[in-house]
Order: structure tokens, then sequence, then C-alpha cells
């Protein structure tokens, strides 16, 4: 897949398939909105797999539908019973992984980075590496939860100009209501803003890219 770069921004131009993986309902939206609602604008099928819902796993559900909706993705959630990623024994978790990747056949795979100090997130990155080990296809992995990785500053080998999309990717936050006091909206502007400063854009995500098929 050929990749579109200008500077530092770098975007997917040729990927029609996209799988997204989370851990939970909002850590797609945080850390990956913008490029998954860019995407999907420009024609992708983009399909949001969420693993796990910790608690009120009835509203929370509700709010992952609404927020991939407001992206324009398709939703998988992959446990909907109140759980973590680390009650889920790995190698269940990389199979369930495998079948998805052997279902859809992506273009680009979005994943959490190994970087990030979330415990559930961390192991959905080994579990993602693990499943692809023979797909060729495109690798960028994120960081979520801003509060607790507060590195991102430091983080990502190329951007992602979400400008167009940034309102989207707010829109697609704010469906998380019971998580919108732990969220702040206004940190995630300031943090796609920054981002922006670093690779010439007014707003954009940080990435980095694992696996490029040129």
């Amino acid at each position: 897949m050929n990749l579109m770069m200008t500077g530092n921004l770098i975007l997917s131009e040729k990927a029609d398939r996209v799988v997204a993986f989370g851990a939970h309902p909002d850590d797609l939206e945080i850390g990956a909105g913008g490029l998954l609602a860019r995407l999907a604008a420009r024609g992708a099928k983009v399909t949001m797999v969420v693993v796990s819902i910790p608690n009120r796993s009835k509203q929370r559900y509700l709010e992952a539908v609404n927020g991939a909706k407001t992206i324009g993705a398709k939703l998988l959630v992959l446990y909907k019973k109140p759980c973590h990623v680390e009650d889920i024994k790995m190698y269940e978790l990389v199979q369930r992984f495998d079948d998805i990747i052997e279902e859809l056949k992506p273009d680009l795979v979005v994943a959490h980075s190994d970087k990030d100090l979330h415990w559930d997130h961390g192991l959905v990155n080994r579990a993602v590496i693990s499943a692809l080990r023979r797909t060729p296809c495109d690798l960028l992995t994120y960081l979520s939860s801003p509060l607790m990785n507060a590195q991102a500053r430091s983080f990502g080998t190329c951007f992602v100009d979400i400008t167009a999309y940034m309102e989207t990717k707010l829109a697609a936050i704010s469906c998380h209501k019971s998580q919108l006091k732990n969220l702040g909206l206004d940190s995630s502007r300031d943090l796609a803003r920054a981002l922006g400063q670093i690779s010439g854009a007014k707003y954009a995500e940080a990435y980095e890219s694992l696996r490029v098929q040129i």
C-alpha cells in the first residue's frame, strides 16, 4: 500500500479495509478517532474492534455504538459482559484476533502502542502483533489514556493531519458520556493542536509506523 507524505504528515491513501483495535470503549476515539474518520470519509471500510467493557456494560456498549457511528465505522465488541482484557487468556485473545484478520483481510491495522502504560492496552498490542504474524498489511500504533501517557508529546514516527476531522473526533469522544469527566475534550483538542504544531498541521494525531508495505 502506497503512502502519501508531506513533511511529517502521513496518510494511508489506498487503505480500503481498515481494522482498528481498542481495549475498551472510547480508546479508539481518543487515540485514533481523527485518522479513522478521515479514512471512513474517503470510502474505506473501517471496523472498530473493542475487546472488553469493564463496567456499565449496557450503557458503555451503546456509547461505543454511537461513537463508531459518528466516525462512520462498523463496531465489533468481543466481550460484552463486564471484564478486563487481563481476564482473557492470551491464546484466546490471539485466536479471536486471528479470526477477525482472516475474515476482514485488512490493508491497514491500527492498534495500541507497546509504549502505552495502561496494562490492558499493552496486552491488546501483544495480541495484535501475534495475530498479524502471517498477514501482509500496514500497521500503525497509537497512544490512548492521555493523562496516563504524558510522554505522548515525544511519541510518534509519523503524523496524520486531522484538521478537517477534529470536530468529528471530539463528537465521537462525546458519545462516551459516562466517561466524559475523565476524558477532557479540551485536553484532546490541545494535544491534537500541539501535535499539529510539531508536524505542520492545525490538528494532528501521532502514530508509530511498525510496518509499511511499499
